[in-house]
């Protein structure tokens, strides 16, 4: 070579190196052994990538949901924690209760003092309430218990709950405004404004009589208000037993001995799916898909839209993605309640293999993204709102690249309001005879060189 021409090729080939020629250059003619004929154009087209959509409904959150692959269990599947459970009613379209089990109550005065319990006091159901996720009326709401034990066979069926939310169950109530709520602080809550102590007194009567008869306590909770409400609470799953549900009662007027705390306890009879330490109840659900098949996301009994895609593996083995948006085209909702309101509904990828089959409800099911290591962006959308939204799904296309094909490759819509807030926004399918409506991947990459040194 040339002096001349190897003084002009080492500067290029040390910025070669170091970007490995991922810049885009004009030619290559000057360093020919390190980028091989190779002029890389960036590109940017769309494709018809959705194999299949749609809109599975019912999601309200149980507590401990969903069985998650290599997560271990006694039966081969783990379980993703949700942090919330939600209890809401809406006089004209929903009511959605819940189920708190205290399946076993210490008997004695203390774990050093086997005498038996014969008298308490003070007896509550604490709850911690996340009000900045919650809907809660200025005016008068009401929370009412009621005793759901039952020795059916099956304790946790709504066929089997239902009934036991009857006046001759009711075991206290608790009225209160948003105000009280709002007063009521929380110690251990550090800076978070919106966490709260939420407290329902139980009659000391009612709880000796499942202390002494040896019986569980099983309380199905109910809210009614002659406005829209729904109160989030955390969940018996999260890791902090400051904050989750428990039952309080003090054994002895002795100071010295200390009031029992009683968490919410894993029945560990029933089978998988949920472990039901807290378990939603879906009473009345008057909010259904929308007729057409558009792809709905969001509520108060949350909706989530499932879109498998089909991406020749052998394409993304032969590109650089430089950026990738999955484009839908919003159908307004200007009728809808809230329809004004920004929710943010977010894509994720689904994560379930082979081992869910061909249920496809079970890949909007399993969101968490720790199993994946990629978690996409969010957008703020109000149901009123039309257009095409675009969400960024560059780093889930990359994942896909690095993973054998029985990888399931599916986006799930789903709101990040779901179960507290009431907004449903929507998508127009890849079954609208419109084609320009439909469900596109958009892509902007470039084609890897052949012959270039890494």
């Amino acid at each position: 070579m040339p002096s001349r021409q190897l003084l002009r090729c080492l500067p290029l080939a040390a910025i070669v190196v170091a970007v490995a020629c991922s810049e885009q250059l004009d030619t290559s003619a000057n360093c020919p052994a390190l980028c091989t004929d190779q002029s890389l154009v960036v590109r940017d087209t769309t494709f018809d990538i959705v194999s299949f959509d749609t809109a599975y409904p019912g999601f309200t959150g149980v507590g401990e949901r969903w069985p998650a692959p290599s997560l271990p269990t006694a039966d081969g599947l783990g379980f993703l924690n949700e942090s919330f459970v939600s209890v809401a009613n809406r006089a004209d379209s929903l009511d959605v209760r819940q189920v708190f089990r205290f399946d076993t109550l210490p008997r004695t005065l203390s774990t050093t003092d086997t005498t038996s319990i014969t008298a308490v006091t003070g007896s509550k159901l604490l709850l911690v309430i996340d009000t900045a996720r919650s809907e809660i009326p200025v005016g008068p709401t009401t929370v009412e218990l009621y005793d759901v034990d039952t020795a059916a066979a099956n304790d946790t069926t709504l066929a089997a709950l239902t009934p036991l939310f009857r006046a001759n169950r009711l075991i206290a109530t608790r009225t209160f405004t948003r105000a009280e709520v709002i007063a009521d602080t929380i110690s251990g809550a550090g800076s978070a404004t919106n966490i709260r102590a939420f407290a329902i007194t139980i009659p000391d009567s009612v709880m000796l009589n499942r202390i002494r008869g040896s019986r569980r306590l099983r309380i199905g909770m109910r809210i009614t208000s002659s406005l829209p409400a729904a109160l989030r609470f955390v969940a018996p799953s999260v890791n902090s037993v400051a904050f989750i549900p428990r039952v309080t009662y003090d054994p002895s007027p002795d100071t010295t001995v200390l009031a029992w705390g009683v968490r919410t306890q894993y029945n560990g009879a029933v089978a998988a799916p949920e472990r039901f330490r807290a378990q939603a109840l879906v009473f009345r659900d008057l909010t259904p898909l929308l007729a057409d098949g558009s792809l709905s996301v969001g509520g108060l009994v949350g909706v989530r839209s499932l879109l498998k895609v089909s991406i020749p593996r052998t394409f993304l083995d032969t590109i650089t993605i430089v950026r990738a948006s999955l484009d839908v085209v919003q159908r307004p909702q200007r009728f809808a309640p809230g329809s004004a309101t920004k929710v943010r509904v977010r894509a994720r990828v689904a994560i379930a293999g082979p081992v869910f089959g061909a249920d496809s409800r079970r890949l909007v099911e399993i969101l968490d993204p720790l199993l994946e290591g990629v978690l996409l962006p969010s957008l703020a959308l109000a149901p009123a709102d039309s257009g095409v939204k675009s969400f960024d799904v560059g780093s889930a296309l990359r994942l896909w690249v690095q993973q054998d094909s029985t990888v399931s490759t599916s986006f799930v819509l789903y709101s990040e309001g779901e179960v507290f807030q009431e907004q449903r926004a929507a998508f127009y399918s890849r079954r609208n005879t419109n084609a320009a409506l439909r469900p596109r991947l958009r892509l902007t990459y470039t084609i890897r060189g052949k012959g270039a040194i890494p």
